[in-house]
């Protein structure tokens, strides 16, 4: 057994989210010497919309994670692993695949973020552009956001991990400065709450709504490149709510927009029709020679 290979395995597991509780059986399947093997791993979780944190464990995952021996070697990969979501209030159960070279070694509180619907950022490494860079040189890494797209399958039965580089243009610091959100007062406090809705979290926090003051919660929504706003009850809350002066006011002047393209239709002059020209004048006759 390749001593080396199994220390790394068990890294590898801890540094996603696992711990050490699969070590006594990935050792054993590896003296086995098994072409590959799945462990598996159950998780029970507060749900991640609650901020009690002696809330009740009513989320629960099922890990499946998946090994693979080298043809070449007695060395072992952990390649990939499968999980599942069910949720105490929803009877459909949500799965996803998470390749670890592919999406970027998603860990298991990441996973659960992903599956319950939320975005997330990380750093990622960026592929060398010079083919001779020096071996063993970190690479340069950029942050994306992650998101899964929860209303469809792929032909796999995934879930499209969508992702947000910067070049696209999301800028939550701007998002969240767009609403009237109490307690921002200081860049310290943005910071955090911005690093809240970074790491894939609910931002809990007091919005004002007129002269009212109303419990929310906050997610991050990259591809829309703005926030999502949840009351109390789960009801998302539009600007409209937010904005009722702004909103009736740019509904004001699309009416008048409407009303001023109307007028000006009416007022153009229109052209006659080929058969209600007026007929040409008769022609002066001719002198003659």
């Amino acid at each position: 057994m390749n001593e080396n290979n199994l220390e790394y395995l068990k890294k590898t597991l801890d540094g996603l989210g696992f711990g050490s509780k699969l070590n006594d059986v990935l050792e054993n399947a590896i003296r086995r010497e098994m072409p590959a093997f799945s462990l598996g791993i159950r998780s029970e979780r507060r749900p991640l919309d609650t901020k009690d944190i002696n809330a009740t464990r009513t989320d629960h995952l099922a890990f499946t994670i998946n090994f693979n021996r080298s043809k070449e070697s007695d060395m072992y990969f952990l390649n990939n692993y499968d999980v599942t979501l069910r949720k105490a209030n929803n009877p459909v159960a949500v799965s996803q695949t998470f390749d670890l070279a592919r999406d970027h070694r998603i860990t298991a509180l990441q996973a659960h973020k992903l599956l319950s619907g939320l975005a997330l950022e990380k750093e990622v490494p960026l592929r060398p552009r010079d083919e001779n860079q020096q071996p063993g040189k970190q690479p340069e890494k950029v942050s994306v956001w992650f998101k899964l797209n929860l209303d469809v399958t792929d032909a796999y039965g995934n879930h499209p991990l969508r992702t947000f580089r910067p070049e696209y243009g999301y800028d939550v610091a701007g998002a969240l400065g767009k609403y009237p959100i109490k307690g921002l007062d200081t860049p310290e406090k943005i910071q955090q709450a911005i690093n809240t809705l970074k790491n894939g979290n609910y931002l809990h926090a007091d919005l004002l709504v007129g002269k009212k003051t109303l419990p929310v919660s906050i997610v991050a929504n990259p591809q829309m490149k703005t926030i999502d706003i949840f009351d109390k009850n789960r009801t998302e809350v539009r600007d409209e709510t937010i904005f009722p002066e702004r909103t009736a006011k740019e509904k004001a002047d699309a009416s008048q927009a409407v009303a001023t393209s109307t007028d000006l239709k009416a007022g153009q002059q229109k052209e006659p029709l080929p058969w209600e020209q007026a007929p040409e004048q008769q022609q002066a006759p001719k002198r003659s020679r």
